[in-house]
């Protein structure tokens, strides 16, 4: 069976399509029965759908048992996004679309932050519906390095910086590059989230950057 997941680009949000060895009633089941992968989150309300991977609860627009499940997100981050989950055979098993969208004319600004957590929600979605186990790496936050940054073609560049964030401690200003974080080299902003999300508040940390061809090097806590 293939079970490779297939990625669309949308100008409004985020497609993925895969097949899962779940036959289409059990992978059903399995999404009009998901719950919270963590006790510290709350559960739907009354009448509300809870959507996996994605962990928060929807209002419900439409729904076809077995075949599509569309919903309004009703809680942060992201409320107000719709969802709409579609299911058919393949086989003995169930191809799933998952589709995202609705972001607000924002969107393609905040895009690399926001893909940096649809990598997870992607592979947890499959893991739900593969296996019926709601991992909820989506829930992990992750801190700020206390300025805006910029996907470039050399990697990030810093923008507005904030008033004593990391990067001001590091002496970082807007237009530097970041070369490393905490020793890791981070050239986009899927690796600069991994790399937060590992880091303890508080724990000191050293960035490297360039500025008009010289190398400097500043730490600061989180």
């Amino acid at each position: 069976m293939d079970d490779m997941i297939e990625e669309r680009h949308r100008d409004d949000g985020f497609e993925v399509t895969f097949v899962v060895s779940a036959p289409r009633d059990i992978a059903w089941e399995r999404l009009a029965t998901a719950t919270p992968a963590s006790d510290a989150v709350a559960p739907p309300g009354p009448g509300q759908w809870w959507i996996p991977a994605v962990e928060g609860a929807a209002d419900e627009i439409e729904v076809v048992p077995q075949e599509r499940l569309h919903v309004r997100k009703a809680t942060v981050p992201c409320e107000g996004t719709e969802i709409v989950v579609t299911m058919e055979d393949a086989g003995t098993g169930t191809r799933i679309t998952f589709v995202q969208h609705g972001f607000g004319p924002h969107f393609a600004e905040g895009r690399p932050w926001l893909e940096a957590g649809w990598w997870a929600i992607r592979a947890d979605l499959y893991v739900f519906f593969e296996h019926g186990v709601a991992c909820g790496r989506h829930l992990r936050p992750w801190s700020s390095i206390g300025c805006d940054v910029a996907e470039t073609p050399g990697g990030l560049t810093v923008g507005a910086v904030q008033a004593g964030g990391l990067a001001d401690q590091a002496g970082a200003t807007t237009g530097d590059l970041i070369l490393t974080v905490a020793g890791a080299p981070v050239v986009n902003v899927r690796e600069l989230a991994v790399l937060v999300r590992a880091r303890r508040p508080g724990t000191d940390t050293k960035v490297r950057y360039l500025r008009e061809g010289r190398v400097l090097s500043g730490s600061g806590t989180f």
